[in-house]
């Protein structure tokens, strides 16, 4: 199992919560298009705003392959397109168990 976590701060000119909703669209929208996507959940901060990242996804796939098939299918590619407009930094890690 491959899990695959990334983070982001968003704009500060941004309304967070609209902006939180739209990535969350995004991303879960994207688990009835991409077969090799096993879970996606996509979760906010709620504790040491201004420390911590806003919002984060959460995702596994059987395998590295899937987690590939993920990152280079075109839905993905077009809103990972959008958030990165939505965004001023982010943090990943994937890791398999």
């Amino acid at each position: 199992m491959i899990h695959h976590v990334v983070s982001w701060t968003l704009r500060e000119d941004l309304d967070r919560d609209a902006g939180i909703a739209r990535i969350r669209q995004l991303l879960t929208d994207l688990i009835a298009v991409v077969p090799s996507v096993r879970s996606l959940q996509v979760v906010q901060n709620v504790a040491y705003p201004g420390k911590n990242q806003d919002v984060a996804v959460v995702a596994t796939f059987d395998d590295l392959a899937g987690l590939d098939e993920y990152q280079v299918h075109p839905e993905h590619q077009a809103a990972a397109a959008e958030i990165r407009g939505l965004v001023t930094s982010r943090a990943a890690i994937d890791w398999q168990d």
